[in-house]
């Protein structure tokens, strides 16, 4: 295989988090979209060091073989293992499962064993000025139309739509400005994920900040 030995490779594969892609992809656009997470991506070892504990391992050659070995249905050409480096905790993207949920999405594959739930948190903006609630109405009013402010302590103000279950807190700590775009535990509904990214660049965009996904790759 020319990774790891076989053994090895089969259990690296059914633990996951494995990105699974029906295409063979091209090597520099997977590392320009791994590097939407992590600009600092390079090649390292048998594939990509993403940051500084995540490790993606690949491109691997999803033989019939292999798959069944792995417990991976047929049919799909490429796999990636996401991996951490070393057991230290990292940060809050700093996990092999956002790297490969991320890349998933951006490069029409799947991650096996499972995808990860839907999330609660589905955007943030950070290293932006603090926009006033007034202005933050105004912005989004067509995303998310009768937005409401309620001051929640000092430092923390909630946004909420009547047409939404999307939600908004606002909060500076230390002259630091962080948005996040939000929904209860378990809500879904149509485009939640969109609506929020759009909300998400809409106010990078007015605040001079980044927006990031819950996966932590850059929404453009």
């Amino acid at each position: 295989m020319g990774l790891f030995s076989n053994f090895f490779l089969v259990r690296r594969l059914r633990k996951g988090p494995t990105l699974l892609l029906p295409y063979v992809p091209d090597t520099e656009a997977v590392l320009n979209t791994v590097r939407l997470h992590g600009p600092g991506a390079r090649p390292y070892g048998d594939g990509l060091k993403v940051s500084d504990n995540v490790w993606l391992r690949g491109p691997i050659t999803m033989t019939p073989e292999l798959a069944a070995k792995a417990g991976i249905p047929a049919g799909w050409q490429v796999a990636y293992v996401a991996a951490n480096i070393d057991d230290e905790e990292g940060g809050e993207y700093d996990r092999p499962m956002a790297v490969a949920a991320g890349l998933a999405e951006r490069l029409n594959g799947q991650v096996h064993p499972h995808a990860p739930d839907s999330p609660a948190d589905l955007a943030d903006v950070t290293g932006g000025r603090r926009v006033p609630v007034a202005e933050l109405v105004e912005l989004l009013a067509d995303e998310l139309p009768g937005l409401t402010a309620t001051s929640v302590n000092p430092v923390i103000t909630m946004l909420t739509s009547e047409r939404s279950p999307i939600e908004i807190l606002v909060e500076e700590d230390d002259g630091e400005v962080t948005y996040e775009i939000c929904v209860d535990d378990g809500v879904q509904g149509p485009d939640l994920v969109g609506t929020a990214r759009r909300a998400a660049l809409a106010i990078a965009e007015r605040a001079g900040g980044i927006a990031r996904d819950h996966n932590g790759f850059l929404i453009r």
